[in-house]
């Protein structure tokens, strides 16, 4: 007596969202640990690419050698999918020889040349069944056929592709199969609706002044960021038009304007952005790869390239680590730099005898010694003291001075403060009018190294 069991893999259609539940007795086949594997590469994919973007994350820098070759350097990416693309040794193509290869379906689209060609340097990834090992398998097959992959390798392929959006073939005088071997430059809708947001956010300047907009319209600005993309209504007709100017936002406004804008980016305008290929929110798209560089070039008679080769990187989609993010945070207040500034010194002083006495405590130290009537020379010390700006060539630093004076209550005459300028003992000021009482300043530095 005999039995014959046959095994089906893949009774089930494989789910990223559902996990083996292991149990006593379960029989375990192919199909559950596919399962497994799809469940715990799901998890990875869907952390890269929803919680952290997608672009190039090291390396992969495109340069072009004397030859015409173009060369992308060993390095690591992350595909709009969330996979993982590694390029572990230099990569090369020839453009020449790809005009070459690529003759005929060139001219089926551009004609003749010479014509002007833009080309972009396009990563995308692949995977490689490797490691072939004999597996059991029905009466009568070949050695071939009892043979099969243990194990499937992440791979890539770098590829020359045409800069534009894929070229319908609605024209009969385009052949499909004389067009079969061109590919056509990823879309990057989310990239460019995020860079957008990013100039949006700029625009921004939150200070004293009252809101110039309300939050009404700052949201209708954020929405209108779909609407370019192509992926959502119409903008409300409330929104301002789109410009370079300066949006003033309350700093009484500027905590809830914010709060409720990056809301309706995560979930109104990034849903449908992450979502252009397979119509299902939060899903990733279907595209598998991601752009290097543009390559803009002048294809001769011969079909060889002449005169300059252009890259341009400035499209490319890159992600920087959180380490990176957290210390230019951190540097944020600490007032160095091309622009820092800060309060170094101040207080409110009253005149006592023909002097300036401090009337309660200073910042670091201020002081106001006499120097010529009416007029006073402030210096302070602490971490950052007094240095007389005008000492160096060109000055690496300088101070911005605000100050009042102190009188008698109206109707007696007013007085006035004024900053004389600046010397070795310190910055000197005027207190000028009828029977000044005192003055209140702050002093601020401004440091260009």
């Amino acid at each position: 007596m005999s039995t014959t069991q046959t095994g089906a893999p893949c009774l089930q259609k494989l789910d990223p969202q559902k996990r083996v539940n292991y149990t006593f007795g379960m029989v375990l086949g192919v199909d559950e640990f596919n399962q497994e594997a799809t469940y715990l590469i799901g998890k990875d994919h869907s952390q890269y690419r929803l919680a952290h973007g997608y672009g190039t994350i090291c390396g992969l820098q495109v340069s072009l050698s004397s030859d015409l070759e173009v060369q992308v350097s060993t390095g690591v990416a992350i595909n709009p999918r969330g996979q993982e693309i590694r390029v572990r040794q230099k990569m090369c193509a020839r453009l020449n020889d790809w005009l070459t290869a690529n003759q005929s379906a060139l001219q089926e689209l551009y004609g003749k040349p010479p014509f002007p060609l833009s080309l972009c340097v396009v990563l995308a990834y692949r995977e490689c069944p490797t490691d072939t090992v004999p597996v059991p398998g029905q009466p009568c097959r070949t050695q071939q056929d009892s043979m099969a992959a243990s194990r499937i390798a992440d791979s890539f392929q770098l590829q020359l592709c045409i800069n534009s959006a894929p070229v319908s073939l609605s024209s009969p005088s385009l052949d499909a199969a004389s067009l079969a071997g061109l590919c056509y430059a990823p879309a990057q809708a989310e990239e460019d609706a995020i860079r957008r947001f990013g100039k949006l956010l700029h625009r921004l300047r939150i200070s004293d002044l009252p809101s110039s907009i309300t939050e009404a319209q700052l949201l209708s600005l954020v929405r209108q960021l779909g609407v370019e993309a192509g992926v959502t209504g119409s903008p409300e007709l409330s929104s301002p038009p789109y410009d370079d100017s300066p949006i003033d936002i309350s700093t009484y406004d500027a905590r809830d304007y914010l709060r409720s804008a990056f809301l309706v980016w995560v979930t109104e305008v990034r849903p449908t952005l992450t979502a252009l290929a397979k119509g299902c929110n939060c899903s990733t798209p279907d595209e598998d790869s991601v752009l290097l560089a543009d390559l803009d070039f002048t294809v001769g008679g011969a079909w060889q390239v002449v005169g300059n080769v252009n890259i341009d990187q400035s499209r490319r989609p890159y992600l920087l680590e959180s380490r990176l993010l957290q210390e230019w945070l951190l540097n944020q207040g600490e007032g160095g730099g091309a622009a820092g500034s800060s309060v170094v010194a101040a207080g409110v002083f009253k005149f006592a005898a023909g002097k300036a006495v401090p009337a309660g405590p200073t910042v670091n130290g201020l002081s106001a010694t006499a120097a010529t009537p009416g007029s006073y020379f402030l210096s302070w010390g602490g971490a950052a003291p007094y240095s007389n700006p005008d000492v160096g060539s060109p000055p690496q630093i300088s101070y911005i001075v605000k100050g009042t004076a102190m009188g008698a209550a109206p109707p007696d005459p007013a007085v006035s403060f004024q900053v004389v300028g600046f010397s070795n003992q310190g910055i000197q000021i005027a207190v000028t009018g009828t029977n000044p009482t005192g003055f209140m300043v702050e002093v601020s530095e401004i440091a260009t190294s």
